[in-house]
């Protein structure tokens, strides 16, 4: 029986794969798919799909569309990964949760139906069709559905979705999705369906051509953040940002708590998708300036100290982050930082050096390898000057930081900011 989150987390990576499986697993995964959704009785027909792919925002563009959704009165859910805090958030309403019972008594369905499969799943693909299973059986009408992995074999890849919207590409899982912009890309157009409208963010015109050819092979409609939001505006405010921007000749003005640049222009994207696809209520756009997402430039007050985190883990998020977390905060400043093997960590080191005087590196959760020795390494050879420490517990960095700062930032990695559920 799963009666609490902790039996559904149990449940899910129980099937965690083990090592020496993945090139297998991957290049079966549709098909390993097609027959799990067919035991379930093929629930991701039940409702109209958006699909996101992206090498950065995609997470947090999925979470506004799916609550611009929900608030313009469409039902809605939202799939995405990975979770924060609470394995919850990677199945949530436009605007919240579904019920626990729901969460519950659909993982029981899917649980007795793995039972008679041919294959063993994988955690990610469970994932994915719980999802679906849970908006199927809340007759949601919508669902907005991140990708995971790249996007051509991504479990998600599975879904018949009437827009696709595409989001900044940057070199990332470069042994999996090749190591070319062109190359990884192509990996994430592969999500876009014939004759749908396809979204594109602001990007290299490397990606964009990619974008806008597989579009045009599947006689889409294209709709390019560049070409069609006009006068763009941005003002960052510690109570809430403002931004303002016209579409089709309709301006708009925007209160957001999602305050750092990149979350503007994803809010600004969100707005144009819906508005070309008739479904935004205006009305809607009053309400994010209350709306948070975990990880996302959260901010905390602990006594005297303010405490930010944020997820961002490329050199271009890290960049947007620090920027906007020395323009709203001005006293006694300290980063804590830890980045997962496979990260750039040197130039997010580099871009971090410019703003912050001191510099704590840490663990991530265990399941992730982290090395805070290997960072301190390159950060004590490149910026002698500064005061760097290397703590290996989280919490116990965090109390470091307070006796070396008045305002804390704390990013590189989801896993990192999981940490901090309770700080």
């Amino acid at each position: 029986m799963i009666n609490s989150i902790e039996d559904l987390d149990s449940f899910f990576l129980s099937y965690m794969p083990s090592g020496g499986r993945s090139g297998e697993i991957r290049e079966n995964r549709l098909k390993r798919m097609a027959e799990l959704l067919k035991a379930l009785g093929n629930p991701e027909k039940d409702f109209k799909s958006i699909h996101v792919a992206g090498s950065k925002g995609k997470g947090s563009t999925s979470s506004i569309i799916a609550f611009l959704l929900e608030k313009s009165g469409h039902s809605t859910g939202v799939f995405l990964s990975p979770h924060v805090y609470s394995l919850l958030e990677r199945f949530k309403k436009g605007d919240g949760y579904f019920p626990l019972s729901s969460y519950f008594s659909s993982a029981e369905v899917l649980e007795e139906k793995v039972r008679n499969l041919s294959f063993i799943p994988t955690t990610f693909e469970l994932y994915t069709a719980y999802s679906y299973l849970l908006f199927s059986r809340e007759k949601v009408e919508y669902a907005v559905i991140e990708t995971g992995l790249g996007g051509r074999i991504d479990s998600t890849n599975t879904i018949s979705s009437f827009a696709e919207v595409l989001l900044t590409i940057e070199l990332e899982h470069t042994e999996i999705l090749g190591s070319t912009i062109k190359e990884i890309a192509t990996e994430k157009s592969k999500i876009i369906k014939e004759n749908t409208d396809v979204f594109l963010s602001e990007n290299s015109l490397e990606a964009l051509d990619v974008f806008i050819k597989e579009s045009q092979e599947k006689n889409c409609r294209i709709h390019s953040f560049s070409s069609i939001v006009r006068d763009f505006e941005y003002d960052e405010k510690k109570d809430a940002g403002f931004l303002s921007f016209s579409i089709d000749g309709e301006k708009y003005e925007i209160r957001s708590a999602l305050r750092t640049l990149k979350m503007m222009k994803n809010i600004a994207l969100s707005v144009l998708t819906l508005k070309r696809l008739s479904l935004l209520d205006r009305k809607s756009l009053d309400y994010l300036s209350f709306f948070t997402i975990p990880g996302r430039f959260e901010e905390r007050k602990r006594g005297e100290k303010t405490i930010v985190l944020d997820v961002a883990h490329t050199e271009e998020s890290i960049l947007n982050c620090a920027c906007t977390f020395s323009s709203l905060y001005k006293r006694r400043r300290c980063v804590i930082f830890s980045a997962i093997k496979g990260k750039n960590y040197k130039a997010m080191i580099d871009i971090l050096a410019l703003f912050f005087d001191t510099m704590i590196f840490t663990k991530t959760i265990e399941f992730k390898k982290s090395d805070p020795e290997e960072i301190m390494s390159y950060a004590s050879s490149a910026y002698p000057e500064k005061k760097l420490y290397v703590i290996y517990d989280a919490k116990d960095a965090l109390e470091k930081a307070k006796e070396n700062a008045d305002d804390i930032l704390i990013a590189g990695s989801f896993y990192l900011i999981t940490e901090y559920k309770d700080a």
